[in-house]
């Protein structure tokens, strides 16, 4: 009888139906604010992704641009005569090697027959072998250089990356093929690849997709193995015929992953960022058991005061998720959610805001760090790109002129040898802080490489143009003070090579006038000045002059000038 009064009692209805209540929301909240989390958290995650994907690239694209730069200027600067003196071209190897030895399995010289006339640094039975069956040496004695296939060395046996440059002779033949071979694993080529780690779990892979080889994976395992057949990845495949982004897929492993692919134009391959969706999606998964906990606590609370504590607890995510729903739908801006109470919503709600703020501001240093030299502050060579065809389209709408000032320190290295690198950086800082102080607001000074800067003057009228010599002497001077590095007094000084353009040549051949007038300036004396030709018809250093210091006139001619 007990029994069935109180199972028939108005309380006990309003209880279980409290209690269901209780269920029910408990379950909705499950539901749906995971649902609002994960879609919300696949958005930002494979804009991250991305992100990571994209600065690698960038880096991967700049190290091969950087070597094929080298090997080219090395082709261009080597004496024909020494193809026939095998010991003075070893030793002019070695003392390039030397100066800048980013070709970490060395540099060699073969002959049209594929012989090995010289190397630096020797390697065991290379000397005098022959080469004339690999297909990057065909190809760059057919006259076509540049950045060949990954292989495996025939005389290292380690995975390495050959680039070729053709040395022709007067008559056009290709007399020699100039080679520069990088270990895939040497430092400082491929280590964001191979030690970059995203998350707990995460990394990249680096594919080349013409071989359907792993160029460099963060799993040692993987390296110069072949890619998965068509079928098992199909974010993979979808790649491999050229698409980049980002998307949720499954790994030949089986492992559910957020990958994104983004190309390194250079060679055609590609990066790939990814994340195991477990890890990725974890706070997802601890919303959920938050929910739950809170749902239990709740069926207790309902039991005194049922209906006000729903009507409490349910109020304020229900806004929480009619906001995520309309962020969700681009409708308003991603925002933190409101926090109406300090309760287990409320810790929910800040939870949320906390995670989309971290990775708001992860996205954006990562944004920085793509367009900035981590160093010094200063713009990179891919923020100093986008300056310069701006500059150029300006000068060729208004009818102005830019200048690039190509700096490169002299007396940097004793630094970096005598003092260690932690007081090259130093210096560094010292000289970015120096030449800042030197320049206008709307002029650019980027650093280009380890002891390199370029500064870009835009906007030039035609009586502005002895401004920039005069910038130039202002640069020169404001480095010639020592700087005190660890308790002693260094000496720096600066060579500077100076470009116009009226806004007719591309920026790849202004930098590289302005690279070439460099050298010259170094070549007659370091710290000084050199003005390459202004018209990119003209050749860029044979008609540079070594004179005083002489003002530029309205149309510079080129000059060199000591300061």
């Amino acid at each position: 009888m007990m029994l069935k009064r109180i199972s028939h009692s108005l309380l006990t209805r309003l209880i279980c139906f409290g209690l269901l209540l209780v269920v029910l929301g408990g379950s909705a909240r499950f539901y749906f604010q995971a649902k609002f989390l994960r879609e919300d958290l696949t958005q930002l995650v494979s804009a991250q992704q991305l992100a990571f994907a994209e600065a690698v690239a960038q880096d991967i694209d700049f190290k091969l641009q950087d070597r094929l730069r080298l090997l080219n200027r090395l082709s261009a600067t080597l004496p024909q005569r020494l193809l026939d003196q095998p010991e003075a071209l070893q030793s002019w190897l070695a003392e390039r090697y030397q100066l800048n030895p980013v070709f970490s399995l060395g540099i060699i010289v073969a002959d049209s027959a594929g012989r090995v006339l010289a190397e630096y640094p020797p390697f065991p039975g290379r000397l005098g072998a022959s080469i004339a069956d690999n297909p990057d040496f065909i190809r760059a004695v057919g006259g076509q250089g540049g950045i060949g296939r990954p292989q495996f060395g025939i005389f290292t046996k380690q995975p390495l990356l050959p680039i070729g440059a053709p040395l022709s002779g007067r008559d056009g033949r290709v007399r020699a093929v100039l080679i520069g071979l990088t270990e895939l694993s040497a430092p400082d080529f491929l280590d964001r690849i191979s030690a970059g780690r995203i998350g707990e779990t995460g990394g990249f892979l680096l594919v080349s997709p013409a071989d359907q080889l792993f160029v460099a994976a963060g799993r040692p395992d993987m390296i110069m193995k072949p890619t998965p057949p068509g079928g098992v990845n199909p974010l993979h495949d979808r790649a491999m015929k050229g698409f980049r982004g980002s998307g949720i897929t499954t790994n030949a492993q089986g492992v559910e992953e957020v990958s994104a692919i983004a190309s390194v134009p250079t060679t055609g391959w590609f990066v790939v960022a990814r994340l195991p969706t477990a890890e990725a999606f974890a706070p997802v998964r601890r919303a959920q058991q938050v929910v739950i906990r809170h749902s239990f606590t709740a069926m207790l609370i309902v039991l005194l005061v049922a209906g006000f504590i729903i009507r409490r607890m349910l109020g304020p995510l229900h806004r929480a998720a009619h906001l995520a729903d309309r962020m969700t739908h681009g409708e308003i801006p991603l925002a933190p959610l409101p926090v109406v109470r300090d309760d287990e919503v409320g810790h929910l709600t800040r939870a949320f805001n906390q995670l989309l703020s971290k990775l708001s501001r992860s996205q954006a240093e990562l944004q920085r760090m793509a367009h900035h030299d981590e160093l010094t502050g200063l713009p990179n060579r891919v923020l100093l790109a986008d300056r310069m065809q701006q500059g150029l389209a300006r000068a060729r709408r208004k009818g102005t002129r830019i200048a690039v000032l190509y700096l490169d320190l002299d007396g940097f290295k004793p630094i970096n040898d005598e003092l260690g690198h932690e007081a090259g950086d130093l210096a560094l800082q010292e000289v970015s802080q120096r030449l800042t102080g030197v320049l206008r607001q709307s002029d650019t000074l980027a650093r280009v490489g380890g002891d390199e800067f370029v500064l870009l003057v835009t906007d030039l009228a035609d009586g502005e143009l002895d401004g920039v010599a005069e910038l130039a002497r202002r640069c020169i001077d404001t480095l010639s003070p020592p700087l005190l590095l660890k308790g002693s007094l260094r000496m720096l000084g600066v060579s500077i090579g100076i470009a116009f353009s009226e806004g007719e040549d591309d920026a790849d051949r202004l930098l590289l006038a302005a690279d070439e007038a460099m050298y010259a300036a170094k070549k007659d004396g370091r710290g000084r000045y050199t003005i390459a030709p202004m018209r990119a018809d003209r050749p860029a250093l044979a008609s540079v002059l070594a004179v005083g210091a002489a003002a530029p006139s309205a149309v510079p001619e080129p000059q060199t000038s000591g300061n």
